[in-house]
């Protein structure tokens, strides 16, 4: 996979430590947004030091093709971080992974998520030979089931107390995408 695409409206980037700035003010002005829907967060979280770690993690993961973390600009606005599409858990193994995603509360509803999936997805199951994403979703959040289904991800089933939310163990919806080249 490429560490920069376009799409119509945005610039999707890998990003390496020299963005822990712009990658704390997105998680910093979003926190109680994102709260409902994420893990507690350790102590120092909500630091440049902590977001610098966290980028270079992520791009020498992105080296290994073990991870894959896009962080969406705006075109216009090549400087704030408006989301992040990342797949984790890639198997080469077995060609699967998990696709999570985030938009800055500002920018939801505007179809940004649409718009970066539609262009990272085919991308994935080329490069990486990637035959199955799955996607586990909070039951209440409907945006985030809007957009899997408009992706055309189908219904699996619950996978129960799946993931640690605000500190509690939580059921989730789980769907997959299955790519067709397979």
């Amino acid at each position: 996979m490429n560490f920069q695409y376009e799409t119509e409206r945005l610039q999707l980037l890998v990003c390496n430590e020299e963005y822990s700035n712009a990658l704390l003010a997105f998680m910093t002005e979003n926190k109680d947004f994102f709260a409902p829907y994420e893990p507690l967060r350790q102590p120092g979280f909500y630091t440049e030091e902590f977001q610098a770690r966290v980028l270079r993690a992520e791009f020498l993961a992105t080296l290994r093709s073990t991870y894959l973390r896009y962080y969406l600009f705006l075109k216009e606005d090549t400087e704030h971080i408006i989301g992040t599409v990342s797949f984790s858990g890639i198997s080469r193994t077995d060609g699967s992974c998990r696709v999570g995603y985030k938009l800055d509360r500002l920018h939801t509803g505007r179809g940004y998520a649409t718009e970066a999936l539609r262009c990272l997805l085919p991308e994935l199951g080329k490069s990486l030979q990637i035959h199955r994403v799955e996607a586990d979703i909070l039951l209440e959040n409907a945006p985030s089931l809007r957009l899997i289904e408009r992706l055309g991800f189908a219904y699996e089933g619950v996978a129960r107390s799946s993931h640690e939310i605000g500190g509690i163990w939580r059921d989730h919806l789980r769907y997959s995408y299955i790519f067709a080249h397979q």
